[in-house]
């Protein structure tokens, strides 16, 4: 019931944090002089709905290949009309070099307000082979592996059938097989799901990888969960679009 039940279409929760232009060491940045990644969120960001925190910076904080913090919410559920479950807090994490080069040429002159309801963008972002990671940390104890694996499998598919009907869906039961039943998923166990710039969808389960599976298609369907249509929360997704129009030199 609770696999059934989990929607990760529908919106619950999200937070939203300023777009200032990104300082390092007190210097402004932009896609013209970012060397060290650069960062919307000042220190270690903390989902109020959980009070589950997510680091601002993934990796080493000092090389320019370091994914950084753009956007956290969390997905909730209600039982019987009558009780609400945060079940997990996620964080997305993008690298501001590769958005800058990728992006920053195309989308410099957009005003944030219009970026954010800009279909185009999302689509840019799912269609660059950017270096993209999610970080989920579970908050809810009753969620099992067998429940995420279905949700997400579900999810996965209807996106995959929409956006290339004629894609290999093997690549979703692959996915799929990482998720077996005697990993355990308690409170606090961190999931990430990491899109690699050559096609490749990462899982790790507390730093520890559980598998991988080379396929664009996959990878889009995944990022388009939390940035494409119908989304976890569309909050989040705009807050997302708010902090990268940071990230790529505009204020």
């Amino acid at each position: 019931m609770l696999a059934e039940s989990i929607a990760l279409g529908n919106i619950d929760g999200y937070t939203s944090r300023p777009a200032d232009q990104p300082y390092v060491e007190g210097k402004c940045l932009s896609c013209t002089s970012v060397a060290v990644p650069s960062t919307i969120f000042k220190e270690d960001a903390i989902e109020p709905k959980t009070g589950i925190k997510f680091p601002a910076f993934l990796e080493d904080d000092s090389s320019s290949s370091a994914t950084v913090l753009v956007g956290i919410g969390f997905k909730g559920m209600r039982i019987m009309r009558v009780k609400n479950l945060n079940l997990y807090a996620f964080g997305l994490y993008m690298q501001p070099n590769s958005i800058c080069e990728k992006l920053g040429p195309k989308y410099a002159s957009v005003p944030t307000t219009k970026l954010m309801d800009n279909p185009d963008f999302y689509n840019d972002l799912l269609r660059e082979n950017l270096h993209m990671r999610v970080r989920l940390v579970v908050n809810y104890n009753g969620l099992s592996i067998g429940a995420v694996r279905d949700v997400f499998e579900k999810s996965l598919g209807l996106r995959l059938q929409k956006m290339n009907p004629n894609t290999d869906y093997h690549c979703l039961k692959t996915f799929g097989s990482y998720f077996t039943k005697d990993i355990p998923i308690p409170a606090g166990t961190e999931i990430d799901f990491c899109q690699t710039s050559d096609g490749q969808l990462i899982t790790e389960i507390d730093g520890k990888q559980i598998g991988a599976v080379r396929s664009k298609d996959l990878c889009k369907a995944f990022f388009d969960m939390y940035i494409g249509d119908s989304p976890v929360s569309l909050e989040a997704k705009k807050d997302v679009a708010q902090n990268i129009a940071g990230l790529i030199g505009r204020r």
